[in-house]
């Protein structure tokens, strides 16, 4: 039980924040309390003296975009909450699409079925702080992980220690005993994907989460676990192969992969149940400790974990068109261009008029009403566009992954999870760098760059792929090195370090379309790294952090 005094300026039944058991809670003040009288509210507390776990601490220091999750103590859910600069919850978002603050979330609504055929959901895009999700996995109706096992696994600082913690409850407390059931997949190499989505798609949701054992037909081999990672490598490939027709490549980085919005053009027979088969495929191995051999661009990484997505994560598929719309409010008078609310799509050479609201063919943008142009291509281009193939994808995922389980993790831990940590040959990568602004005199030479490459080496692998991450947007690196990295127009772009001053900003930033970090000069090594290591968790993109 916990007793706090409500703060000044808190009205009747507005929400406010506040540490409780060194975590972030969102309480209610109750409808007949006024400010500086107390409220009493419960929160679980971890049992178990054993338990070598961390204090239950949901650890959102590492706020990213301004955004994170806090603990709503009316019924336990998880809530997203924006913080402003002082570091205060924003509860009053602005009421106008604003590109630099606004986010909103993905909403996945089960519809019906039990069967893996018959489940549907309905997806949508909501504001962000008004996203909720669950902060317990349930099983049968029992309670098999509560939210402070959650929270504690949050809190644990090293990427691999959550991995760890996130498979031990996969194994532990979600797989089905073998005794009660598990599944053989027998597929022949040379219909490996028919196959394949015929047996995965016959099965259940309990099946999903059986262990399984692959045999490929006239082939002698037992699986003790090469078959599988074989498995899960071969048919992951297909999938996300742009000649497939299911993705395509991001305009800034090429391994990024983005849901191709004509896949029904390109892929003939029914798309959408590759979309499925592909949402079960990333979850399965994501449950069995499998990788995948694909990357995706960030905002799908979002939606599956349900991650407030923004403007800027439209950089990534369209740099181009991101940086148009941008423009559009440096302009005067936006009606001197004549647009209106569509957008113009191209498949196969033939150009088509989408609307992008009801009637938009109609409606002219003007100054007034640019914010709602703005806000009405960011729901297409990140979910709209491609909504029926994402809702596909999601319901597999979801078909094996409970989500609540996934809150530990923040986008780019998800990148790593599914696709693995790189092996990152800092020698490649430092001799396939350019240096620019204060540091293209002496190059590697110059006393900041010595020291960037210095706290690079400390990293440890998981450091190294975030920044890999935070500079190019995927933590892909090319099969042949550094040397062929490429840019937004498919060329070659090699990585580059700009030297600026500290008054430009304090923090690291990066620009995704051009491989390029800009690196404050700093006075020491300790200053260096500190600033990186917060640039990388606040994922701090082409902006400065106030």
């Amino acid at each position: 039980m916990f007793e706090v005094v409500v703060p000044a300026g808190v009205q009747p039944n507005q929400q406010f924040s506040l540490i409780a058991n060194g975590q972030r809670v969102l309480v209610t003040c109750p409808p007949n309390v006024s400010p500086g009288q107390k409220v009493r509210f419960e929160l679980p507390i971890r049992n178990g003296k054993d338990d070598d776990s961390p204090a239950v601490h949901l650890d959102y220091e590492d706020i990213k975009d301004g955004w994170c999750r806090t603990l709503r103590v009316t019924d336990y859910k998880f809530q997203w909450i924006r913080m402003d600069e002082d570091g205060e919850i924003d509860l009053t978002p602005s009421p106008v699409f604003d590109i630099k603050h606004s986010a909103l979330t993905r909403r996945l609504v089960f519809l019906q079925g039990n069967d893996a055929r018959m489940r549907t959901g309905k997806l949508s895009l909501g504001p962000a702080n008004e996203s909720w999700s669950d902060s317990s996995v349930h099983v049968d109706g029992k309670e098999v992980i509560n939210y402070t096992e959650i929270a504690a696994a949050q809190q644990r600082p090293r990427f691999e220690d959550k991995s760890r913690v996130f498979q031990e409850m996969c194994r532990e407390k979600l797989r089905v005993d073998w005794s009660e059931g598990h599944m053989r997949v027998l597929v022949r190499r040379q219909h490996l994907l028919h196959d394949s989505i015929d047996a995965v798609m016959s099965l259940s949701r309990d099946d999903m989460r059986k262990i399984w054992r692959f045999e490929f037909m006239s082939e002698v081999g037992v699986d003790a676990g090469g078959l599988a990672r074989e498995w899960f490598e071969l048919v992951s490939k297909k999938l996300f192969d742009p000649d497939f027709g299911l993705f395509l490549p991001s305009a800034t980085n090429q391994m990024a992969m983005r849901i191709n919005p004509d896949s029904e053009l390109a892929c003939p027979e029914d798309h959408l149940i590759y979309f499925r088969f592909l949402g079960r495929v990333m979850g399965k191995a994501l449950f069995d400790g499998q990788l995948i051999a694909g990357h995706m661009v960030r905002h799908l990484y979002k939606h599956i974990l349900g991650w407030p997505v923004m403007f800027e994560d439209l950089e990534i598929p369209d740099e181009e068109y991101y940086n148009n719309l941008k423009s559009l409010l440096d302009l005067d008078n936006v009606e001197d261009l004549c647009l209106n609310f569509t957008f113009t799509e191209t498949a196969f050479g033939v150009n088509r008029d989408v609307e992008l609201v009801e009637g938009g063919e109609e409606i002219d943008v003007t100054n007034d009403n640019l914010p709602e142009f703005l806000e009405a291509n960011f729901k297409y281009h990140l979910m709209d566009r491609v909504k029926p193939q994402l809702t596909e994808l999601l319901l597999g995922f979801y078909d094996v992954i409970p989500e609540p389980l996934l809150t530990m993790f923040d986008f780019q831990e998800l990148e790593l999870l599914m696709s693995g940590l790189p092996e990152i040959d800092v020698d490649d990568w430092m001799a396939n760098t350019l240096y620019q602004g204060q540091f293209e005199r002496r190059g590697a030479m110059h006393k900041s760059c010595q020291w960037f490459w210095e706290v690079v080496r400390e990293f440890d692998h998981a450091e190294r792929a975030k920044l890999l991450q935070f500079t190019t947007g995927s933590s892909g690196v090319p099969a042949r090195g550094f040397s062929v990295l490429q840019g937004n127009d498919g060329n070659i772009k090699k990585f580059a370090l700009s030297g600026i001053r500290k008054e430009q900003s304090l923090f690291p930033r990066a620009h995704t379309c051009f491989n390029r970090i800009d690196l404050p000069c700093y006075s020491s090594k300790e200053e260096l790294r500190e600033k990186l290591k917060i640039a990388l968790a606040t994922s701090v993109t082409g902006f400065d952090i106030e």
